[in-house]
């Protein structure tokens, strides 16, 4: 009775842990105290449900960190040997590197402490539906009052939503996109993109007011962030929740009510109308317009904000007040980074004259990869055209593969460069490819393969097993097969989405590498393997 006590306790505290995460996220608490405060309560947690758990196959799950640390051995060896042309090769630390396994093998700690919790999946969506409210509400409080901080220029908005209707407004994305008072609108709009199916769902199960308007503040909150991926990302989740939903209905021979999607119409109405006016389009509209006016005249000159802001969508620049490298170190000789017959100062002088005219953002010139030290690099780069000259995403990984080539290592390959020294230079906005050049092939497959096994086991019950029983045949026979009891709209709709999220993950960035987006990523996974038919689940509402 004691020991059940406390379990109820602890259960409690993870539900709590969970539900304040929104307050991390904000930008006066977002650093690294914060998240050093998080990965502690996650380990606690899962040193907690890990002894206390009387399953003797527990200690099977040690192998994975015994691989990590096998890993990290191999990895710090490989970084011992670091070559560059910047001084101080970029400032590895090998503390600051093993805490960054810790943090990449934390939501996987906390997908067990929520599995072992026996929390279950009406509580996991209740938890989302109080996330939800929570940072849905502050964006568009925020937002309506005016306080919010810009998406894009990281000060207080200029105007709020109504501003969008002036057809006269001279106010552009920078002035009008909102992320609440969150550090990261990206990772923000990736969280209530992951949440929206659910809302979803709980709508459509339990029909009230209370429902749809929290859908409502969903999407609003999402088209206010005015980025690709929050407001395409709407229509792509009401496109596969609707799927599931048919697909679901046809194996279990389930009638459709139309009469309950008319609410969520009337939500894709309200978003269809505020589409065209979103100043998103605003912001894909002047990375065009740059390039085109570069070609008919190189000579124009921009506004230098609008231009480091217009060129690379959902790009976070994570500009340092002081820059890794010491400028004040000795320059290298005429020619010693070069391996043609262009000289130093020739490459030099054109790389002073042609950076501004090709709209090359200085910071990459000046404290990402200063180029008097790698000028043979830059004097190559500026040949590009403008369009990859305003590109960060390919800049910040042609920096990388510079880096990589002059290291000349080819065990790099396996173990990477480190992720302290990748974000030492910058951080390549794809997650998978930024963690393949810090952490290798091998160490890109350890971080991830926890997802993708959880995934992959749902793939192989849900439709390789479906397959082999004849996808329509017998469905009411199947779907009483002990085989499916796990397998429901809720499982699928998880799937869907965090394949989707994955995709953003890779389109966008700083999501696998951050808590503030893997913690509530852990969720999706929960629902995806825990033991909740739709048939027996409690009201969510």
């Amino acid at each position: 009775m004691k020991q059940l006590k406390i379990n109820n306790i602890i259960n409690k505290i993870l539900i709590i842990f969970l539900i304040i995460q929104p307050i991390f996220d904000i930008k006066i608490f977002y650093n690294s105290i914060s998240t050093l405060i998080r990965v502690i309560i996650i380990s606690a947690l899962f040193a907690y449900y890990f002894f206390t758990s009387k399953n003797k196959n527990k200690y099977y799950l040690l192998i994975y960190p015994l691989l990590l640390v096998v890993y990290f051995i191999f990895h710090h060896i490989n970084a011992s040997s670091f070559n560059s042309l910047v001084p101080g090769d970029f400032n590895y630390s090998i503390l600051k590197e093993a805490l960054y396994f810790v943090k990449m093998i934390s939501p996987f700690l906390l997908i067990y402490c929520l599995y072992k919790s026996k929390i279950s999946s009406y509580d996991i969506i209740r938890i989302m539906k109080y996330l939800c409210i929570i940072i849905s509400l502050l964006i568009i409080v925020s937002n309506l009052l005016g306080f919010s901080y810009g998406n894009y220029s990281d000060v207080k908005i200029k105007a709020n939503f109504f501003e969008w209707f002036n057809p006269t407004s001279s106010y552009t994305y920078m002035d009008l996109a909102s992320k609440g008072l969150f550090e990261f609108g990206n990772q923000i709009g990736a969280i209530l993109i992951m949440f929206l199916p659910f809302m979803i769902y709980s709508y459509i199960q339990h029909v009230n007011l209370k429902n749809w308007t929290i859908v409502l503040f969903n999407v609003f909150a999402l088209i206010l962030l005015c980025t690709r991926v929050s407001v395409f990302g709407i229509v792509i989740v009401f496109v596969y929740t609707i799927f599931a939903f048919v697909f679901i209905g046809l194996i279990k021979k389930q009638s459709c009510k139309i009469k309950k999607y008319i609410p969520i119409g009337i939500i894709l109405l309200i978003y269809s109308l505020l589409l065209p006016i979103n100043p998103m389009f605003n912001r894909l509209n002047e990375r065009a317009t740059v390039i085109e006016n570069f070609g008919k005249n190189s000579t124009d000159s921009y506004n230098e904000q609008e231009i480091i802001n217009s060129v690379s969508e959902d790009v976070d620049l994570n500009i340092k007040n002081e820059s890794s490298v010491d400028l004040n170190t000795p320059l290298p000789p005429e020619n010693s980074a070069t391996s043609n017959n262009t000289s130093y100062d020739y490459m030099i002088n054109f790389i002073e004259e042609n950076y501004e005219p090709k709209q090359l953002n200085e910071q990459f010139l000046f404290i990402n990869y200063p180029y008097k030290y790698d000028p043979e690099f830059w004097y190559n780069f500026l040949q590009n055209d403008i369009s990859l000259t305003t590109d960060y995403r390919y800049i910040e990984t042609s920096i990388i593969k510079r880096v990589v080539e002059i290291n000349n290592n080819p065990m790099d390959i396996f173990f990477g460069i480190t992720n302290v020294r990748l974000q030492n230079i910058f951080n390549i906005e794809r997650d998978f490819v930024v963690q393949y050049y810090a952490l290798g092939i091998i160490g890109t497959i350890l971080v991830f393969a926890p997802y993708f096994i959880l995934l992959g086991i749902f793939v192989y019950k849900y439709f390789i097993f479906l397959h082999k029983q004849g996808l329509f045949a017998n469905a009411d026979t199947n779907l009483n097969n002990k085989k499916f009891k796990n397998l429901n709209i809720i499982n699928l709709l998880a799937a869907i989405t965090i394949v989707f999220l994955f995709g953003i993950a890779y389109m966008s960035g700083n999501l696998l590498n951050s808590l503030s987006f893997t913690i509530y990523f852990t969720l999706a996974f929960c629902l995806l393997i825990k033991n909740s038919p739709s048939s027996t689940m409690k009201d969510c509402s």
